[in-house]
């Protein structure tokens, strides 16, 4: 009968250990296990990182190596870390993921941070953006607003085409405003109002005044 067992190695022999963690020192942690002190490093597939206080499983391995398998306890409501070395990607191909906390969520990059979706839907009661240059690219823009405040320093607006419906619209402007155009057409319904101190109508061409009654002076 043929032996299907695998011979192992001496240095393939583990042994399993709980302990607690005393200190961290870079990647090393000091855990002490079985009335000794182990210099062990976190396993792969460890990914709560490991702090002085927990209880955790330690794997001793023959060629002297020693590795935090687990966190076995922690103090309770103590904060949690997961962290891998490198870079990391979280796959789901049949499935959705959902982020659930009581507190809130944060997301602190040193780089760029990227969002691609077929579509993106955001919700919240406020909300506050804090940019130092913001590009927006789009080929059509919906807005609802039941009430807007803007204040800039300077605006530039380029249109092929503008086009404002309001009900009642006022300007107030302090030094001077401007308008230059290849025509221009007023036109009230009632009446129109132009005062001002010193009041000019020039024009190239020919001025024209039609009306029922027309009083100057």
């Amino acid at each position: 009968m043929r032996n299907l067992a695998t011979k192992q190695r001496p240095s393939d022999l583990a042994t399993q250990l709980a302990g607690e963690v005393l200190r961290v020192e870079g990647a090393v942690f000091f855990v002490r296990a079985d009335g000794a002190v182990h210099e062990a490093r976190r396993a792969a597939s460890c990914l709560l990182e490991p702090v002085p206080g927990d209880r955790v499983l330690l794997a001793s391995i023959a060629d002297g190596s020693s590795y935090v398998l687990a966190v076995l306890e922690r103090a309770e409501g103590a904060p949690a870390t997961l962290s891998v070395e490198g870079d990391c990607a979280l796959r789901l191909p049949n499935g959705r993921l959902s982020v659930t906390t009581a507190k809130g969520v944060g997301v602190v990059s040193a780089g760029d941070v990227s969002l691609v979706a077929p579509a993106v839907e955001v919700k919240a009661a406020e909300g506050t953006f804090g940019l130092g240059r913001l590009t927006v690219v789009g080929k059509e823009l919906f807005a609802e607003i039941a009430s807007a405040k803007t204040t800039v320093g300077a605006l530039d607006v380029v249109a092929e085409r503008v086009m404002q419906q309001v009900k009642r619209a006022y300007r107030f402007v302090e030094e001077i405003d401007q308008l230059r155009a290849k025509r221009v057409d007023y036109t009230a319904e009632k009446s129109m109002r132009l005062h001002g101190e010193n009041t000019l109508m020039t024009a190239d061409g020919l001025v024209k005044l039609d009306g029922e009654h027309i009083h100057m002076g």
